[in-house]
């Protein structure tokens, strides 16, 4: 796991390039601090940098960015190709001989051999950056969940590139204006979504993509993993009964999570008392040549997660330790951790938090259960959407009378201290779309015509016309659950939770794995989503039953319960102007970003 950062100077224009990215490497220090590499061109039109966190193959020759052995392909890349072994072997059968152990050279070999088609063969996470000399084209690529992060801005015929937004904003001579318009999406999201930054000239590579980037600045994009498509296309499995349906998601989960365990160092299962992690731990491969251990962190007395971690652990026979956290660390974690936010948002704090003590643990790999919920359907959205759909039916289709509704309701919601997000379902659930806007949105277009200037807005904010999914139509999908997960895993999943997860997780130095976030495993579990028996999270318990504990099956979804309220008073200095407490997060974290963002 590393940072990479990347200049191309297409018409050589006058830029000192090796100033700008030693100074980017040493703002993704902490991505990779084991080791640090620059390399530039014979041209002087391109450089690349590199931080390493090293995880496979620990030697000098695993060193990036690294120079194929004909010296035509040099690459700077962050990740891990967990079937790279597999690749290699196929690779080699072509009389290839490899000058490393890691999954790095294989990347490039594979390149070599089967262009950008080798994106497809890759079963890991991955952002990276190639340059071809044979062809004189930059490529730009990442993983097919965006796991890994990847930005870019053209400004004056120069390509700059980095994992970090704010790693851009510091290249000197460049300036960049904050978008009104992705200012909005905030306040819809609590996030901006990809391929978007907060800056107009800022962007992400969009995930299952690469893009080329010629010698005359022409760029062309390569498409290789469409999630739309990739639902709807799917197969469908029929199971003769539950006992057949459990064996085949036993076998697929035990295989993604054998993947994910590949390394050179230590592995660290994220424990708590939830059915994700402790299912990860019962499908993992112990012997005496992996180190596994599983860490807990017991937050408050409001959440006990340690003694059903306890009991997973011991039945699962692995090293396990607890430790308690009391709210005082968190204020001065939170501190901390609004330096090192890359983008606005008001997630990402779980994820900093457990990193920052795993860290002191001397872990270095973590193995999370993000993804479980949205592709075992395991969140409220799941139920709580088709009732709202339900209940809109039964309201007259007109604009005046809803609107009419909306507002009596919304009235009382307020007077009362009530969420008044409840109010929408009276105006904004005319559609799944509409519905999960509401059910997933911070602030309703009402609140955020109070928060923003709409003169810097472009867009409308009457509705969430300004976000609507003009590409799904209703018969798109085979069920709603089909297109609630779409749009948990587009809008939450990729663009928000997997973003965060990264840059928390990186700013303690930690690899964040997450087996469930696994594009192979996702498609061969689509065909058993889409199966004649109704799946649920209870169907994870029941594949895996000897190793998961017995407490499990009857306790409620609970989540990392963070006092947001309590640490908004500590940390802001000033009363709540919301009773609802992650609106009043949500405005503070957008303050203390750009705050922090003047200081970069």
């Amino acid at each position: 796991m590393c940072g990479i950062s990347g200049i191309y100077n297409f018409f050589n224009k006058e830029i000192d390039s090796k100033r700008a990215i030693e100074k980017i490497i040493k703002i993704q220090n902490s991505r990779g601090p084991d080791e640090n590499g620059l390399w530039i061109s014979n041209c002087k039109n391109i450089t690349f940098g590199h931080n390493r966190l090293s995880i496979i193959d620990l030697s000098k020759k695993a060193k990036q960015p690294f120079i194929s052995k004909d010296e035509n392909f040099i690459i700077t890349y962050n990740g891990e190709i967990y079937n790279y072994i597999e690749i290699k072997k196929e690779i080699i059968k072509k009389k290839i001989i490899f000058k490393s152990n890691s999954d790095t050279e294989v990347v490039i070999e594979a390149y070599k051999y089967w262009g950008l088609d080798c994106l497809k063969k890759f079963r890991g996470m991955f952002a990276f950056a190639i340059w071809d000399n044979i062809k004189k084209e930059l490529i730009l690529a990442r993983d097919p969940f965006g796991i890994k992060p990847l930005y870019y801005s053209k400004k004056n015929n120069i390509l700059f590139f980095a994992s970090q937004v704010k790693s851009i904003l510091s290249i000197d001579n460049l300036s960049f204006e904050k978008s009104g318009k992705h200012s909005l999406d905030y306040y819809l999201w609590g996030n901006i979504n990809e391929p978007f930054t907060i800056y107009k000239d800022i962007y992400s590579i969009e995930r299952g993509t690469a893009k080329i980037f010629d010698r005359n600045f022409n760029e062309t994009s390569f498409e290789y993993a469409n999630l739309k498509e990739t639902i709807i296309k799917s197969e469908k499995n029929y199971f003769k009964n539950k006992l057949e349906l459990n064996e085949k998601l036993n076998h697929i989960i035990k295989k993604t999570v054998n993947y994910h365990q590949v390394s050179d160092v230590p592995v660290t299962f994220l424990l708590s008392s939830g059915i994700d992690s402790n299912v990860l731990l019962a499908a993992s491969k112990k012997d005496k040549n992996i180190n596994l251990n599983a860490l807990t962190l017991d937050f408050s007395e409001k959440l006990k997660e340690s003694p059903l971690a306890l009991v997973g652990s011991k039945i699962n026979k692995i090293h396990h330790i607890v430790k308690k956290v009391d709210d005082n660390k968190i204020i001065e974690l939170i501190l901390e951790y609004y330096r090192h936010m890359d983008m606005p948002t008001n997630d990402g704090l779980n994820n900093f938090v457990v990193s920052y003590f795993a860290k002191k643990n001397g872990s270095k790999v973590l193995i999370s259960g993000i993804g479980g919920d949205e592709f075992f359907l395991g969140y409220p959205s799941f139920k709580q959407i088709p009732i709202m759909r339900k209940i809109s039916k039964i309201i007259p289709n007109n604009k005046n009378f809803q609107n009419f509704l909306y507002n009596i309701f919304y009235k009382i919601l307020l007077k009362s201290n009530k969420n008044t997000k409840y109010a929408g379902v009276l105006k904004y659930c005319h559609n799944t779309f509409d519905s999960f806007m509401l059910k997933r949105c911070v602030f309703t277009p009402e609140e955020i015509r109070e928060l923003i200037n709409s003169n810097i807005i472009d867009e409308k904010i009457d509705d969430f016309e300004v976000q609507r999914e003009n590409e799904i139509k209703d018969n798109d999908f085979e069920n709603e659950q089909l297109k609630i997960m779409y749009y948990e895993l587009k809008y939450y999943l990729c663009s928000k939770l997997l973003r965060d997860c990264d840059w928390a997780s990186m700013a303690n130095s930690i690899e964040m794995r997450t087996p469930f976030v696994d594009w192979h495993f996702f498609n061969e579990l689509l065909p058993i989503l889409k199966s004649n028996i109704k799946i649920s999270k209870r169907n994870m318990l029941d594949s895996f039953k000897d190793k998961i504990p017995l407490e499990l099956y009857d306790r409620k979804k609970t989540g990392f319960a963070i006092p947001y309220k309590q640490y908004f008073k500590k940390v802001s200095g000033r009363k709540n102007m919301y009773n609802d407490s992650i609106k009043d997060w949500s405005i503070l974290n957008y303050e203390k970003y750009l705050d922090n963002k003047k200081n970069t």
